[in-house]
């Protein structure tokens, strides 16, 4: 079922209302949730200007840094894991 105007029109009022009861503003929280949906989909954002200028090596760089990235966290939590570890048992 659509979203009616009506319906939008309410649940924008009540976002209003309980943002400035916490001292928000509503653009600015509004501008806050477009950023962060740009962000969480930023890949695809790259992904369309790689296949706009035909250059394919730009997402392959993007997921071997991600991949990079992801293994490097890994072996930090473990190192961080292990020295308290060690710790614990001196």
């Amino acid at each position: 079922m659509p979203i009616t105007n009506k319906d939008l029109k309410k649940s924008k009022d009540l976002v209003e209302k309980l943002l400035k009861v916490n001292g928000e503003k509503y653009n600015d929280w509004l501008h806050a949730q477009h950023q962060e949906y740009i962000e969480n989909n930023q890949h695809l954002i790259l992904e369309a200007l790689s296949a706009f200028v035909g250059d394919d090596s730009s997402s392959k760089d993007n997921e071997k840094e991600s991949k990079e990235e992801s293994s490097e966290s890994t072996v930090n939590t473990s190192s961080m894991e292990n020295s308290s570890t060690f710790k614990q048992t001196v």
